[in-house]
């Protein structure tokens, strides 16, 4: 049975310290997992692509990569950007990766996702992979923004991801947890980080925003500013 790796980081908010929104960098790993497999033989699939972060990232390693997301602009600015740089290798699909059947994709031998994972996501792979081929994925915590009181749907906790890669026919060969928590010592410091970090507006369309400054008012002087899931399984 693995073991989940744990890591927390605690640090202090000083006032006029640089912001950067750490929760969309791409894990190095994640990387690493999946660059221990022989790419150059694989049919790599990236589910949730965006405008091809990862898949990029793997390009002159990969075989053959193919990268799916609902969101037609973020595919297009992807295909431009493989065409510019001339990556015959690299395809991108329009399509929701919770509907679409990664099998009418082409033989698909590994499967990698970066902040995008669901049960259903883990099930179609699990469909697609033969024996012994693997899935990797890193994506957020449970607990990623924990203090406003809301979680992203594609967000696990460590148990969430266990069962749901285990039911779907996959044995986990890497688990690992990852925590960034910042500490303030006056609630206007907070409001000044988010600021900086131009979360709130987005915040307000989604409630998030009230549920945090219901925190603040009870008192909270923390947030967790990155908390990731990275996983590697096998399938049976």
């Amino acid at each position: 049975m693995v073991e989940w790796r744990r890591e927390r980081i605690e640090r202090t908010y000083r006032p006029g310290e640089g912001h950067e929104a750490r929760h969309g960098m791409l894990s190095s790993t994640l990387l690493r997992l999946i660059r221990e497999e022989p790419l150059r033989e694989r049919a790599v699939l990236d589910v949730g692509c965006g405008n091809g972060r990862l898949t990029f990232a793997l390009a002159e390693e990969a075989g053959r990569i193919i990268g799916i997301d609902w969101s037609e602009q973020a595919i297009e600015q992807a295909n431009r950007h493989a065409r510019s740089l001339s990556l015959d290798h690299i395809s991108f699909v329009c399509g929701d990766a919770e509907q679409i059947d990664y099998g009418e994709l082409g033989p698909i031998d590994l499967v990698v996702a970066h902040l995008c994972m669901s049960d259903e996501i883990i099930r179609r792979a699990a469909a697609v992979l033969a024996p012994g081929r693997c899935l990797a994925f890193s994506t957020l915590h449970r607990d990623q923004w924990k203090e406003s009181g809301r979680s992203s749907r594609f967000a696990y906790g460590e148990r969430d991801a266990e069962t749901a890669l285990t039911a779907a026919g996959f044995d986990p060969v890497y688990l690992e947890a990852e925590h960034e928590v910042l500490f303030f010592t006056a609630a206007a410091d907070a409001l000044a980080y988010m600021e900086a970090l131009d979360l709130i507006g987005k915040w307000k369309t989604d409630s998030r925003w009230k549920g945090f400054l219901a925190y603040l008012e009870r008192g909270g002087r923390e947030l967790t500013i990155r908390a990731r899931v990275t996983v590697k399984a096998r399938r049976r």
